[in-house]
């Protein structure tokens, strides 16, 4: 495709040794220097190679390689397999000329030297299927076998295993076609990936079945072979000593762990399962492994041995090294190719957009001219409609009335004469409606009053309509009367009888609604559902700022001379129609939008100025937003900016206050005071059913905090996050029935033997997620801190028994808000001092320190919190070394009380030496947790055991 065009031309002449050397030098110097590349998203080829007439190289140019071009072209690629072919035509050339071959391998060399110094295959694209440099390596490899190492260097660790995986399936060809030969071992062991590397034997992994073996595995030959074991681990020495392990930066630097990686990804090891069945895959596949057999010894005697040779005379660093593009250094790693893309952008051809509703590009924003100076009168025509305008477009991001008021400055006012000089030119949709609207608040001619009315009177029901009926399928019998009212034509005299003609119609609307396609769940929360027209682009703000200020703009027109923009104009009503809709149908969303526009924080709905923000309020309220719709709003937005470090003190002073308001009422209070408190939190609490549940829930727990008799809806919310979240991982029926088992446990505290994954046939509910995969949702797990005590301590001795990993929902921002809510109840914390305190409020996000203080305070008050509540200790040990951060004073405290359980279920051989660290400074161990490592199966684990139990004799 155009996208895809190379503009960097080498030419060769594909009959000549001298031109074909030429030719390949030149590639190897613009892979060097990058004027080989454009940037592209990641990096993308821009080189072709042409013929002197201009004409790019075809098969027929390979001469009598043109049949192996074609199995490369055929091997190496899934789609596109005749496009962009000139780079391995010119390599099957070359391969024409015995003597080319020196030259052949430079350049192949200097590509893999490239791919590593990237470390990611997305750096390698020649278009949007296929990796440039695979099919000349290929073609190399069917000439001599020997070079297959140079396949594997090519596919560097941080390979997209996804996408680009035909590169991928040729090491399963290679072993098809020669078996598990020397060259093939060595191959392997240049294989700095451990996923890539199982692509020697198997095939990408199928759901529910798992991956698919398609060649004999190394770990079999290995077996029957001896020699070639004996060969095997003389390369991987000479390999490792001669060229390091590439690796991402934050990646610990572990020898041994690197060497049972080569191990473990040998094959199938008969270790009773397949390692994709493992909870934790990698690491309990590997700790399995070190256990087995290879020609006779033991694979953790073997790694401690080749560790013990490699790091006899060198540090175990120098093992690994990052890619140049990686390292700590390196700014921008795509630095050296901006210069050639901007260039490139440059000298590209302007080609006109045909297609009205393209996105249009990002255009910066002028100098504004100073007012004093004379404005240039601008030439309009369709290019500098959207030019000028492209700001407002639906498909950029949100607006602010900053950015209009700068394009305000772009455009001059001259009397309003230079809107309406452009109003033929502006493109047609809602971002246009909306700055429009804006501008009859600011004083318009009658000349741009009318213009701007007739715009509107022209327009605004189209925009309108397409906005809502663009993902809005209802039955074909109501298609009529809902583009009727949605359009503002007056409906037929039977339908137009019903009061609640409205009221039908948006419920049409609400049903009829596209969710999201799953980014966000199902609904957003019980009442407040994910349409996919409120989460694309800017969310409906256009549509919600031009609905709203058309009807507050008709309060300042009416005694003007337009017609069009009077309070009962045909526009006004329909813009009080659809906004009304939307105030019905997602509250919330439509109060966000509106503050967004006036917001002094780019990801939070919060204006700095008060006064401001009251008027805007005003404005809300005067159409339709009721004050316990707004007090929601302003709690949760408080909420959520207060956690914003540079935001001002004042939201969490304000949402503290309402906190504290809140808990102290009397629910005894019979008086008329004490009665219309509790209906304006009875109005509070049903409003809050249109917001983010985590929000909601976090103002529940602060309640909690001050008021623990307070009576919240805290078990309909449970319910339904429970049926919710099993039906994220189970069919509908399948998760009704699971529903009604651990509802029914959790009321009588009878039953919990028989809602384990076994007992219930029920594997997949082992890795079950407590909690919903998407932002804003709450889950089950979420709600332990608040149910009753009784039934919190049955759900999580529930949650403890699906596995190893049943604890990892500690890892939930929840946690934190119930550790910080003890606090505060507790009385350590004052609520008004939340994001303000030394240990847990805001400033944790700028001071790592300060972060990494509280997980380990609020892990460590959940461990105690679960253990209180009957967890079993090796589910909370496991947390602890697994998942958990420095829990050595949890893990002391169960050991001091000679209750370690054996852990060689539940923990790796690794994890069991951590362990072991962090009871190294406990005086007196008992002796059954002494002796379970004294005579653990793992030689690591008995050898340190042996040295720190010796020091304590």
């Amino acid at each position: 495709m155009a996208q895809f065009d190379k503009h960097v031309s080498i030419v060769v002449d594909p009959k000549s040794p001298q031109s074909i050397t030429a030719a390949l030098a030149e590639y190897r110097q613009r892979l060097q220097d990058g004027s080989a590349l454009r940037l592209t998203m990641n990096l993308m080829l821009n080189v072709r190679f042409v013929k002197a007439d201009g004409s790019e190289l075809t098969l027929d140019d390979a001469g009598d390689n043109r049949a192996l071009v074609e199995l490369a072209i055929n091997a190496c690629r899934f789609d596109e397999q005749h496009a962009y072919i000139t780079e391995p035509v010119v390599f099957a050339a070359a391969l024409n000329f015995p003597e080319l071959l020196p030259e052949v391998v430079a350049t192949l060399e200097a590509l893999v030297a490239f791919s590593r110094s990237r470390n990611d295959s997305n750096d390698l694209w020649l278009d949007d299927y296929n990796a440039f440099g695979v099919e000349a390596i290929y073609m190399l490899i069917e000439t001599d076998a020997a070079y297959s190492s140079m396949l594997t260097r090519l596919l560097v660790p941080y390979w997209d295993t996804q996408t680009m995986t035909a590169p991928l399936c040729l090491l399963g060809g290679l072993v098809a076609k020669h078996g598990w030969t020397r060259d093939l071992i060595k191959a392997y062991v240049y294989c700095d990936g451990a996923e890539v590397r199982r692509y020697f034997y198997e095939d990408a992994f199928v759901e529910e079945q798992g991956y698919d073996a398609v060649q004999i595995d190394l770990l079999s030959h290995l077996q029957s072979h001896h020699d070639d074991y004996l060969y095997f681990k003389s390369e991987l020495i000479a390999r490792l000593q001669a060229m390091p392990i590439l690796q991402m930066p934050d990646e610990p630097s572990s020898l041994a762990q690197l060497l049972v990686e080569y191990y473990s990804t040998m094959g199938a090891w008969p270790v009773g399962c397949e390692r994709w069945e493992l909870e934790d895959e990698s690491d309990e596949w590997n700790d399995r492994v070190k256990q087995q057999l290879i020609c006779g010894v033991k694979v953790e005697d073997e790694i401690i041995a080749l560790a013990a040779m490699l790091t006899e005379t060198r540090d175990e660093s120098t093992y690994f090294s990052v890619a140049e593009s990686q390292r700590g250094e390196v700014e921008d790693s795509y630095k050296i190719w901006r210069n050639f893309a901007a260039a490139e952008i440059a000298a590209a051809p302007v080609i006109e957009d045909q297609i009205a509703d393209k996105p249009e590009p990002a255009v910066e924003p002028e100098p504004a001219i100073e007012p004093e100076q004379e404005l240039p009168a601008i030439a309009w025509d369709d290019a500098m409609g959207r030019k000028i305008f492209s700001c407002l477009n639906p498909r950029t991001d949100l607006i602010s009335q900053s950015r209009l008021e700068r394009l305000n400055d772009e455009l001059g006012n001259r009397d309003g004469q230079e809107i309406i000089e452009a109003l033929p030119f502006m493109p047609l949709h809602l971002g246009s409606s909306a700055y429009l609207a804006l501008r009859l608040h600011q004083d318009p001619s009658d000349d741009e009053l009318t213009a701007i009315g007739q715009w509107f009177e022209q327009h605004l029901s189209q925009l309108l309509s397409d906005f809502v009926l663009k993902f809005c399928k209802v039955a074909e019998d109501d298609n009529e009367a809902l583009r009727q009212w949605i359009c503002g034509v007056d409906l037929d005299a039977h339908q137009a009888v019903a009061t609640d003609i409205d009221a039908k119609m948006i419920e049409l609307v609400r049903n009829g609604l596209a969710k999201d396609g799953g980014k966000s769940g199902p609904e957003i929360s019980a009442k407040q559902a994910a349409y996919w027209n409120l989460f694309t682009h800017d969310a409906g703000q256009r549509c919600m700022l031009t609905t709203l200020l058309l009807q507050s703009a008709s309060r300042f027109t009416q005694c003007r001379s337009s017609e069009q923009l009077t309070q009962s104009s045909p526009v006004v009503q329909l813009a009080k129609r659809h906004w009304q809709m939307w105030l019905a149908i997602a509250p919330q969303r439509a109060i966000n939008r509106i503050i967004k526009f006036k917001a002094d924080y780019g990801l939070y709905a919060a204006i700095n100025d008060q006064d401001s923000e009251a008027s805007l309020f005003d404005l809300l309220q005067q159409f339709g937003v009721t004050d316990a719709m707004l007090e929601a709003f302003t709690l949760m937005a408080d909420q959520q900016v207060a956690d914003y470090r540079p935001a001002d003190a004042r939201f969490g002073q304000r949402y503290a206050a309402k906190v504290e308001q809140y808990a102290e009422l009397d629910l005894a209070d019979t008086s008329m005071i004490g009665r219309q408190q509790l209906k304006q939190f009875d109005a509070l609490l049903q409003a809050l059913e249109y917001c983010r549940e985590d929000q909601v829930l976090e103002f529940f727990q602060h309640l909690k905090a001050l008021n623990p008799q307070l009576e919240l809806p805290i078990m309909p919310m449970f319910e339904q996050a429970l049926l919710n979240t099993l039906k994220e991982g189970f069919e509908d029926d399948t998760a009704q029935s699971l529903y009604d088992c651990i509802m029914a446990y959790l009321i009588s505290g009878e039953g919990l033997g028989s809602l384990s994954p076994l007992a219930l046939n029920k594997p997949k509910l082992q890795g079950w997620n407590p909690y919903p995969m998407y932002r804003g949702k709450v889950g089950p797990a979420d709600f332990v801190w608040l149910l009753p005590q009784e039934m919190a301590q049955r759900l999580v001795l529930f949650l403890a028994q699906l596995g190893k990993r049943g604890l990892h929902w500690l890892g939930r921002s929840s946690v934190e808000n119930a550790y910080v809510a003890s606090r505060i109840q507790a009385g350590d914390i004052a609520m008004v001092d939340r994001w303000s305190h030394s240990e847990v409020g805001n400033e944790r996000h700028r001071d790592s320190d300060m972060g990494d203080a509280l997980d380990v305070a609020k892990q460590n008050w959940a461990l105690n919190w679960l253990d209180r509540a009957g967890v079993p200790e090796a589910a909370l040990v496991y947390f602890a070394v697994h998942e958990g951060y420095e829990q050595q004073q949890f893990v002391c405290k169960l050991a001091a009380e000679n209750r370690l359980p054996d852990l060689q279920d539940w923990l790796t051989a690794n994890e069991r030496v951590q362990l072991l660290e962090m009871l190294a400074d406990v005086e007196s161990l008992p002796e059954p947790s002494k002796q379970s490592f004294l005579q653990d199966c793992s030689s690591a684990v008995k050898s340190l055991a042996n040295k720190l139990f010796a020091n304590r004799q």
